[in-house]
């Protein structure tokens, strides 16, 4: 018997939430899960989304597998945001999100006055650590002066949601709902899920539409083509760095070998330099020797001769 609701099935959900395509077309779906996900991003109640409006919608009958499925939102028509999966391992991330943040940003044309520029935020959610050194669980980041830390601008900012540390999450975090919508994100079976979604109808609904996509023949094939697409790039990248590393290896153990060769000239040079100056020394102390007989001599010569004087006296 086919199944007509989330709430009916069990086992491993082979397209979650993180599955970028289906957030996509979740999130264009439901605007409620839309606010309220975005609330919780923001730390603000739903009384203060007047409007959202998602300005790149996906059709499913089209060619999604190449689409950038990045979410791009107006809020309350005066507010950018940007909202990413990034799921695999991409070491120019960070340089990456500048780029998109910078494009969101640009939304102006030329001629146009610059207070239309509405104030953009890149987020970034993510399972990775794609910042060193950060173990935040929901980081911030703005452009502010280095040493009197005052904020230059609020008008440009990037988040980071990272799902892998939701144990360090805040008090904030919480309270916000942030940590709910991270563990929403991380149910990867149907019964983990329905307990989230339990109560919850906004949720109910992403659950719906979650197993919709799980289910149509038609929107599981995109899926399949979409995360192979992600797959095959994300190991083309591993193929081309191993590739670099070894050629880059390559190339050092050429420069060690000859600079291996350069050490042992230099080890024979300094041997060489050594002897040489044994020698010399040698000479030296042969030198010495004789200008110390031959002073012995000169002695000896003048006392003989003061001697024979003494005598004829």
């Amino acid at each position: 018997m086919k199944l007509k609701t989330f709430k009916e099935a069990t086992g491993i959900i082979e397209y979650t939430l993180t599955a970028d395509l289906v957030f996509h077309y979740v999130m264009q779906q439901s605007q409620r899960a839309l606010i309220n996900l975005v609330c919780a991003l923001k730390g603000i109640p739903l009384e203060m989304v007047v409007s959202i409006e998602v300005m790149n919608p996906i059709d499913l009958n089209g060619n999604v597998k190449e689409t950038v499925m990045d979410l791009k939102l107006v809020l309350n028509n005066n507010e950018i945001i940007n909202i990413e999966l990034q799921m695999y391992t991409d070491e120019y991330w960070i340089s990456r999100s500048i780029l998109y943040l910078c494009r969101a940003y640009d939304s102006i044309k030329e001629g146009d006055n610059y207070s239309l520029l509405k104030p953009t935020t890149h987020i970034c959610i993510t399972d990775k650590d794609l910042i060193p050194n950060n173990d935040q669980f929901y980081s911030k980041y703005l452009l502010m002066n280095t040493i009197t830390h005052e904020l230059y601008s609020t008008d440009l900012g990037i988040n980071v949601l990272q799902l892998n540390h939701i144990d360090n999450a805040t008090q904030d975090d919480i309270d916000n709902n942030l940590v709910y919508w991270a563990k929403l994100f991380r149910a990867t079976t149907w019964e983990e899920f329905i307990a989230l979604a339990d109560g919850n109808e906004i949720i109910e609904e992403v659950g719906d539409l979650i197993f919709t996509l799980n289910t149509d023949d038609q929107s599981k094939e995109l899926l399949e083509g979409r995360r192979r697409y992600r797959e095959q790039l994300a190991t083309s990248y591993a193929a081309g760095e191993i590739n670099a590393t070894k050629k880059l290896n390559s190339v050092i153990e050429e420069k060690d070998a000859i600079i291996a060769d350069k050490d042992a000239t230099i080890a024979d040079n300094k041997a060489t330099i050594a002897d040489k100056n044994a020698t010399i020394a040698d000479k030296d102390a042969t030198i010495a020797d004789k200008d110390a007989t031959i002073a012995e001599l000169q002695a000896r010569i003048k006392e003989l001769e003061k001697s024979k004087d003494d005598s004829k006296d």
